[in-house]
């Protein structure tokens, strides 16, 4: 077979499979600022990208405005912008890149060039040279719903905190706190003492003590002529 036609048939089918998963899509998330620019929204460009994408049929937002309830729970469903400038010394040049939660490109527009020497006027003309590209994806919303998605990652997120809510039970006497782990069946008996914050213990057959800094619990030990300090999991 022709090796032209054959490159041809290799573009075709990867800009086929791109336009195919970008249409699983209709909400963006474009940053504020991009990695080139030096405060949000320089030149435009960004306010300039979510018209564009809106005029697509893309719900698309600026990650400075105020998000839509539950927007950040969970990220998958969303295309994330990224913009990239490759400029001369005499054109600005700049492309965009639509991205999954993974990081993976799904499609990438042309470069826009312009050689206008007007910076803030260079930048919109590459910026709307380079969107006009878009069009090659033949993006068209196909309609897949994410709820399961979400709901499986809320799920998931309720089981963690549920664990870490009840791993721990606290037996609590006059004299001490009995800490046991649900889930390996360990125990650690914290005597009281008169300051608050402050337990006396036994813990992996050293004596010490149990202190809270900064809502973290400490388990501190004297070993060979120093004192360690050893973070401890808890919360009582």
């Amino acid at each position: 077979m022709n090796k032209k036609l054959i490159m041809g048939l290799m573009s075709l089918f990867s800009l086929t499979s791109l336009g195919q998963s970008l249409n699983d899509y209709k909400i963006a998330l474009i940053p504020s600022k991009f990695s080139f620019q030096n405060e949000d929204n320089q030149y435009r460009i960004n306010t300039t990208v979510k018209m564009y994408l809106k005029q697509k049929g893309i719900e698309a937002y600026l990650s400075n405005e105020k998000l839509p309830e539950d927007f950040l729970d969970y990220n998958c469903d969303k295309l994330f912008i990224n913009g990239v400038e490759e400029n001369t010394i005499f054109s600005t040049k700049i492309k965009f890149e639509f991205k999954d939660c993974k990081g993976n490109i799904l499609f990438t527009t042309d470069l826009g060039e312009s050689r206008e020497k007007d910076v803030a006027t260079g930048y919109n003309l590459a910026t709307i040279q380079s969107l006009g590209s878009f069009n090659k994806a033949n993006y068209k919303f196909s309609g897949k719903s994410f709820d399961d998605e979400i709901i499986q990652a809320k799920l998931k997120e309720m089981n963690k905190e549920e664990i870490t809510e009840t791993k721990i039970v606290t037996v609590k006497t006059e004299l001490s706190y009995e800490l046991i782990d649900k889930i390996t069946g360990e125990n650690l008996v914290l005597y009281k003492t008169s300051t608050p914050f402050v337990f006396l213990t036994s813990f992996k057959n050293r004596n010490g003590m149990v202190v809270k800094k900064d809502n973290t619990w400490f388990f501190e030990y004297l070993e060979e002529g120093k004192v360690n300090s050893d973070r401890l999991d808890i919360n009582f």
